[in-house]
């Protein structure tokens, strides 16, 4: 609240291109996933400061005097003279401290990405529902398909995965249904697409409890999801097998690598080079 009183610019990660235009800032990027803690790498090269707001870190914390990355707890407001206020609270309440930040030039918001469906509107004559901010599509069959008109098929929903391997099985499964490829499992009755997709979309995710952002996220769920979609689209063999393990082991690889980087510390991990041995499910 009260980011009107910010006098600096305000911009979100889908305007980011370049780190050029930080240099010698101070920078707060609010949110530290996977585009947040990789924009305030970037900037950390050329600009002054910058502070990354994660909601899971409970203090500020430096790491070391040539790294200027800092990280933040919460961002929780912006007061009258356009300080920045950060909060922090034990889940057992035990302990509660607050920041303030006043040299903030440029707050980026790192705070995940809406669904986009300009296409679909009210006068579409489709049962359709995509609520800013809630991150959820809804009616969908398996994150892919339209549960009522299923020639409508939405390529990509999941998140949080390995993204062109994946749409490239859902794409072949989304083609085997309009060709009735041989060897491909049909769709169900439209009354169990319906109920299906309605627990999907109150499911939210995977993970127990889940929240209704989560709906399509998959992270290590995933693999099971594209044997699943493989064997609809009647492609689903040890090719497929071998192609989907060796996948997730470079996955987990690359992310015990990533895990293992500070806030703007070297981005080491994106140099590494494998080769894939996808007959023994592996990479050297």
């Amino acid at each position: 609240r009260g980011l009107e009183n910010f006098p600096g610019r305000v911009m979100h990660a889908i305007e980011y291109d370049t780190p050029a235009e930080f240099a010698g800032k101070t920078v707060l990027c609010v949110g530290a996933r996977a585009s947040g803690a990789d924009i305030a790498r970037e900037i950390g090269s050329v600009a002054k400061r910058v502070y990354l707001s994660d909601s899971s870190c409970n203090a500020r914390e430096e790491f070391g005097a040539a790294n200027v990355v800092v990280s933040m707890p919460r961002t929780q407001s912006v007061d009258k003279d356009g300080g920045i206020h950060f909060f922090s609270s034990e889940s057992n309440g035990s302990h509660d401290e607050e920041w303030t930040l006043n040299d903030v030039d440029v707050i980026i918001f790192c705070s995940g990405y809406d669904y986009a469906f300009p296409f679909i509107d009210g006068e579409s004559n489709l049962e359709f529902e995509n609520v800013a901010g809630e991150r959820r599509v809804r009616p969908v069959y398996e994150q892919l398909w339209h549960a009522q008109y299923p020639s409508l098929s939405f390529v990509g929903l999941p998140h949080s995965v390995v993204p062109f391997p994946l749409f490239e099985i859902q794409s072949t499964a989304v083609v085997s249904q309009l060709i009735s490829r041989v060897g491909s499992v049909g769709l169900p009755s439209l009354s169990e697409r319906l109920v299906a997709a309605e627990n999907d979309a109150n499911s939210g995710g995977p993970v127990t409890p889940g929240r209704v952002q989560d709906t399509h996220f998959l992270g290590s769920y995933q693999w099971d999801y594209c044997r699943n979609v493989a064997k609809r689209a009647g492609m689903y063999n040890d090719d497929m097998e071998n192609y989907i393990a060796t996948n997730k082991a470079l996955y987990d690889r690359s992310g015990k690598e990533r895990k293992g980087v500070t806030p703007g510390g070297d981005d080491v991990y994106r140099e590494t080079r494998f080769r894939r041995m996808e007959k023994e499910q592996s990479y050297e």
